[in-house]
């Protein structure tokens, strides 16, 4: 039954029933769901007692939920962190979920095929959106004015499509879109997964990639093409992996010199770059103005005018190193989890543990233009990966995961994104300067 309702949320989340007219009462959908399934989650954990948060995923996860919560009180704001609290549960209860709920290695490929439906419906709706006007439940693509041109005639419009709900900017839609493209890349490329599947496989990722297009957006793009490579180096070896891992990027490249759109704009001087690169240098004065807790989850924009436009950035200023940290490491534990060298449950040669890991690379990307620190969907490969280290494990005589110099690791890792932000700050202000 937990599982059931597990598969019945993210598909509203995905979908968003509201959206289409549908609540029951007046009261949404989702949050009836929501609510049902993490009690029922909870009831069979304790009438079938089972390890719960026993991963370093997971202590990392609870560690930056907690510092959400706490960073306004710390900083003498305490009425917001009952504010903070409910608005976090969305990503609480998402991630709580699938990591519970999904006891099997069977459970977890149905509701990757769930991840795909869903998925491909926000896909349909955005097409539907660009050559209709309207897409379903009277969603309408985004228009943004690109930068003027040359001979002073006015800026020409982008048609961007989006999604609904949480899906509502282009690149939330697209960055959702490009986590499902590996587990589709496995669908074609397997052995013998006889003519249907591939065939479905392949319509599958020609309306993504389709879709991924028409958001225009430059991070997804960057995001999608990382994606590639890391995948072709995982399945296919080095040798194989960087030559098609070169012609990823070749054919990144063409878009981006043949293009007649937004994402074939890329210079550093235009103001959406410049708009970027200011925040993140924000970002990194109110991690120097409150280290520890941050200026609180939300008030970001209390302190500078953009959003930070990069997740880790926005995450280390609103919740500080503490938060930061625990960001950081949720990424880092995917990435070693389902990566090769520890062979974490079979990692090494895995199907799933590829697709995981490489979807990871490409949301790790895609979130570095994008602040999206608190939405669901920058959980779903980081949710899929602590799943699946549980469910593919075989036995408790395994390479253990966590060892004690990976936190050493993990805290050099986080000072070295600040550093390297700071890099790039100063570097942009040089060359534009």
């Amino acid at each position: 039954m937990a599982y059931l309702l597990c598969l019945i949320y993210i598909a509203f989340i995905y979908i968003r029933p509201a959206e289409l007219g549908l609540t029951w009462g007046g009261i949404g959908l989702v949050d009836i769901v929501a609510g049902t399934a993490l009690a029922v989650t909870a009831l069979s954990v304790v009438f079938k007692p089972r390890p719960v948060a026993n991963l370093p995923n997971d202590w990392c996860f609870l560690g930056f939920f907690l510092a959400v919560i706490l960073s306004n009180p710390a900083n003498g704001w305490f009425e917001a962190g009952p504010l903070a609290f409910m608005a976090a549960t969305p990503i609480m209860a998402f991630y709580v979920l699938i990591r519970i709920a999904v006891r099997t290695t069977r459970q977890l490929r149905v509701l990757i095929v769930v991840l795909v439906v869903v998925t491909l419906f926000q896909s349909v709706n955005g097409i539907v959106q660009y050559h209709t006007g309207v897409g379903f439940g009277g969603s309408t693509a985004y228009m943004q004015k690109a930068a003027e041109s040359e001979d002073g005639e006015g800026a020409p419009v982008v048609v961007r499509i989006r999604g609904t709900g949480i899906f509502n900017d282009p690149n939330d839609l697209a960055m959702s879109l490009l986590i499902v493209f590996p587990f589709l890349f496995t669908a074609i490329l397997s052995p013998d997964p006889g003519l249907i599947r591939r065939l479905v496989g392949f319509v599958a990722l020609s309306i993504l990639a389709y879709g991924l297009y028409l958001t225009q957006s430059r991070g997804g793009f960057v995001g999608l093409t990382t994606l590639c490579a890391a995948y072709a180096y995982r399945r296919f070896g080095r040798a194989l992996g960087v030559a098609l891992s070169i012609a990823a990027v070749g054919v990144f490249v063409v878009v981006l010199v043949m293009g007649q759109s937004r994402v074939s704009r890329l210079e550093t001087s235009e103001e959406s770059a410049q708009g970027r690169i200011q925040a993140w240098s924000a970002g990194l004065e109110m991690i120097k103005s409150r280290p520890v807790l941050g200026v609180g989850a939300g008030q970001f924009t209390e302190h500078n005018e953009l959003v930070a436009h990069n997740s880790f950035v926005h995450a280390f200023a609103e919740t500080g190193f503490v938060g930061g940290f625990f960001f950081v490491g949720m990424f880092y534990w995917l990435l070693v989890g389902n990566g090769s060298s520890r062979n974490m449950a079979g990692a090494a040669s895995s199907p799933l543990a590829i697709d995981i890991w490489a979807c990871g690379i490409g949301v790790i990307v895609t979130a570095s233009f994008l602040s999206r620190q608190y939405s669901p969907v920058l959980l779903v490969p980081l949710a899929l990966g602590a799943t699946r280290m549980v469910v593919e494990r075989k036995t408790d005589d395994e390479e253990p995961l966590q060892r004690a110099r990976d936190w050493m690791y993990l805290l050099l890792l986080a000072f070295g994104v600040l550093a390297a932000t700071h890099v790039v700050v100063r570097s942009f202000a040089m060359w534009s300067g």
